[in-house]
């Protein structure tokens, strides 16, 4: 990956979804107060600059769960036998 925006404006543009798998050399770029970094704002886009980030690609469902709204929605979803992410009988 060549560089990384946060939130990104525009269509059909892919998104941060917040999980990440590391090896010890994120420490490299983890120095200071570490409660005065952005993670999206200062790591990530040098990691990316430098060369050392890659991405995977989902096509499935993916659906935030940040507000009780979203947890109301997701629920609804289930219960109507509306899961996309089931993926058992």
């Amino acid at each position: 990956m060549e560089k990384f925006i946060q939130k990104p404006e525009g269509y059909n543009m892919w998104i941060n979804g917040g999980f990440f798998v590391m090896n010890k050399q994120i420490f490299e770029y983890l120095d200071g107060d570490m409660e005065d970094v952005q993670w999206e704002r200062g790591p990530l886009i040098q990691i990316a600059n430098d060369g050392k980030l890659s991405a995977f690609v989902h096509l499935g469902f993916w659906k935030a769960m940040d507000a009780l709204r979203d947890k109301i929605e997701l629920e609804d979803i289930w219960k109507f036998g509306n899961a996309p992410w089931k993926i058992w009988n």
